[in-house]
């Protein structure tokens, strides 16, 4: 049996590189283009609220106590609001959906992670609780949102 010269390579590159590093959560923060943190008062109309979700191609907003947007913390984020909320309160009709603002349909069980915790456990915490979005908290300060998009790419 021969083995080409370029197999030899491609085996000394393959068993000589170093192991890639586990990608965390707050690796993903930091390649995001945008630093925003998009948030409504539970109060929001809910077409405000989708508006601004359009206008910044998002599929989630963080959803906060009124008065509460220079302190956004684990007490203050009272839920978060995603396409999938509005879709399902869509099912309603238009009639029952003009009567209704954020805090009626948003989803109010947060679940959600740290910088440190790696992408895989990340991943594993959103298909578990089927979500797309998952707001990341350091201490008690919320810090970003990561979307199954940022985990599943990486």
């Amino acid at each position: 049996m021969l083995i080409s010269f370029t197999d030899l390579q491609n085996f000394y590159k393959v068993t000589t590189e170093k192991p890639k590093t586990m990608k965390k959560v707050k690796d993903h923060l930091n390649e995001q283009k945008y630093w925003d943190i998009f948030t409504v008062p539970e109060d929001s109309n809910l077409f405000d609220a989708a508006k601004l979700m359009y206008k910044n191609k998002i599929g989630a907003l963080m959803i906060r106590e009124p008065g509460s947007e220079d302190h956004l913390s684990k007490s203050s984020v009272v839920g978060i609001l995603t396409e999938r909320d509005i879709v399902y309160a869509l099912s309603g009709g238009l009639k029952t959906l003009a009567s209704k603002n954020v805090k009626d349909i948003m989803t109010k069980k947060l679940i959600f992670t740290c910088p440190e915790t790696s992408n895989s456990e990340a991943k594993q915490l959103m298909l578990e609780n089927q979500i797309r979005h998952l707001p990341v908290f350091s201490g008690e300060h919320l810090v970003g949102i990561i979307s199954m998009r940022d985990v599943f790419k990486a």
